[in-house]
């Protein structure tokens, strides 16, 4: 499994912990230093059946700058 994780975030350290003490193996990546792809973006968008929304951290501040809240649903899936 890959873990992609932002070293910082409380959430991500909860989960990790989480994996570690149940025995879950997986590899760890962190995202500031490892984006992911745009294939790997389209894959797991297409297989998780969710909304293009859950896609992006709607309260982080780069987010808020480029005001994604109101361009996203006029905006292209590519």
């Amino acid at each position: 499994m890959l873990f992609i994780q932002y070293p910082k975030c409380t959430t991500c350290k909860r989960a990790k912990a989480w994996l570690d003490e149940n025995g879950v193996e997986y590899t760890d990546r962190n995202i500031k230093e490892q984006n992911p792809t745009y294939d790997e973006l389209k894959l797991w968008y297409e297989k998780s059946g969710l909304p293009l929304k859950k896609f992006f951290n709607t309260s982080g501040m780069l987010y808020k700058e480029m005001s994604l809240k109101d361009k996203l649903p006029d905006m292209s899936e590519e």
